[in-house]
């Protein structure tokens, strides 16, 4: 896979799903790895820099492919430390692709397994944007026979709520799908507000599709549950100095064609937002079901055990 040509699609956001980004971009260093005409590891490495700097630039909020691109460099740096052949860092790196691909597709199948447990027969789903890992859990409530509804905010600009919500009928489980600001009106009928995430911050925020912080809001007044579903590897270290994550913006003729519009007027396109963890009442993660008051706890003690 041509890396220009992926920058190119993060950028337009052709690959727009967070687990999307990381495993496109795995698979991008795994070939960079095994194919690069480098004769000496220095160069090699340097290839892979130049690479994987290109590839987070191109898509600043997805601590998924932060963090992707973080193991594989440092797998390569701790062989490369030994003075491994080139051979060896080639198969190290790729090795490391894999693996933490092997990673995402693990922990969406564990989290769909702990989501289902907090879902009950009867229960009221409401959800925006198309989540994969929303998705595994919807698809293993289904599979254990429990009857649900799920209500799909379309998630402008792009509507990739309306994919999800062709998702979830195939999946046979009765779905309607609503324009993003008519979600309020069906809050007194919605039992959980189920979405996915880009990143988890330290203080237990989550960063995640624009709509999601007023939703979690308005759910939280409501007495609605708020759960938010995402793997651990989206965990940004970087908050724990108090780095605030990058929230993208996109393309302003994602709102409205340019010959549409005024050109004096100004238009913003943010494509996510901060969920406060006060308006969470959960995470769930494959590690476990997580109060966002504990993902520093939770989180960096795993990590130094490692």
């Amino acid at each position: 896979m041509n890396v220009d040509w992926l920058i190119k699609k993060f950028k337009n956001y052709e690959i727009a799903s967070a687990d999307g980004t990381a495993i496109a971009a795995a698979s991008a260093i795994k070939d960079v790895a095994l194919k690069a005409p480098a004769k000496s590891t220095k160069k090699l490495l340097e290839q892979i820099k130049i690479a994987a700097y290109g590839l987070r630039e191109a898509r600043q909020s997805s601590a998924a492919l932060h963090n992707c691109l973080d193991y594989i460099e440092d797998a390569a740096q701790q062989v490369y430390q030994k003075k491994a052949s080139i051979q060896k860092i080639r198969k190290t790196i790729a090795n490391a692709c894999d693996d933490f691909v092997a990673r995402i597709a693990d922990a969406k199948q564990r989290i769909g397994e702990i989501g289902a447990k907090r879902i009950s027969s009867g229960d009221r789903i409401l959800t925006l944007c198309r989540s994969t890992t929303v998705l595994a859990i919807l698809k293993k409530v289904k599979e254990q026979g429990k009857e649900i509804q799920v209500v799909v905010a379309e998630s402008r600009p792009d509507f990739e709520g309306r994919l999800l919500a062709n998702e979830v009928a195939e999946l046979g489980i009765p779905v309607t799908l609503i324009t993003d600001f008519a979600a309020r009106i069906f809050l007194p009928d919605i039992d959980i507000l189920l979405t996915g995430g880009e990143a988890i911050a330290a203080n237990g925020a989550i960063v995640s599709k624009v709509g999601t912080a007023t939703l979690a809001e308005l759910c939280h007044a409501a007495r609605v549950r708020v759960l938010i579903a995402v793997g651990s590897y989206k965990f940004s270290p970087e908050t724990l100095s108090g780095r605030l994550i990058t929230i993208e913006e996109g393309n302003p003729t994602q709102v409205v064609p340019t010959a549409e519009i005024n050109p004096t007027i100004t238009i913003r396109n943010p494509l996510f937002d901060v969920t406060g963890h006060e308006h969470i009442d959960a995470i769930i993660t494959e590690r476990g079901l997580i109060p966002p008051q504990g993902v520093y706890l939770v989180f960096t003690t795993t990590e130094q055990n490692k």
